[in-house]
């Protein structure tokens, strides 16, 4: 599980970011916090999945890349909106993954 460089935080959150990541980081899942993921699955540009979900491994193993850290649904939203902001503003396009991989 690899934490984006340029993690898209929201603002509910922001004040235990660090906390938040160690705590994913040491297996366990603070509730209510959302991450925007992107999947192995080349059919999903990006995944809107609650932290909880982390504790399978199988969806553990299958998460590339986590790019957004969220309080809830609707921050997590918020946050997608924010980065196809940023995507659309560099590229014209929708195409997150070739957007992060351009970054990278």
């Amino acid at each position: 599980m690899i934490w984006y460089q340029n993690l898209y935080v929201g603002r509910l959150i922001s004040p235990r970011r660090d906390k938040v990541i160690d705590d994913i980081d040491h297996g366990r899942y603070p509730p209510f916090v959302h991450l925007l993921i992107i999947p192995e699955s080349r059919n999903s540009q990006l995944e809107i999945i609650s932290a909880s979900e982390l504790s399978h491994d199988y969806i553990r193993e299958h998460c590339l890349l986590i790019v957004g850290l969220a309080q809830g649904q609707t921050e997590a939203l918020s946050l997608l909106e924010q980065l196809m902001q940023d995507v659309y503003r560099d590229r014209k396009d929708a195409d997150i993954r070739a957007w992060l991989s351009e970054e990278h």
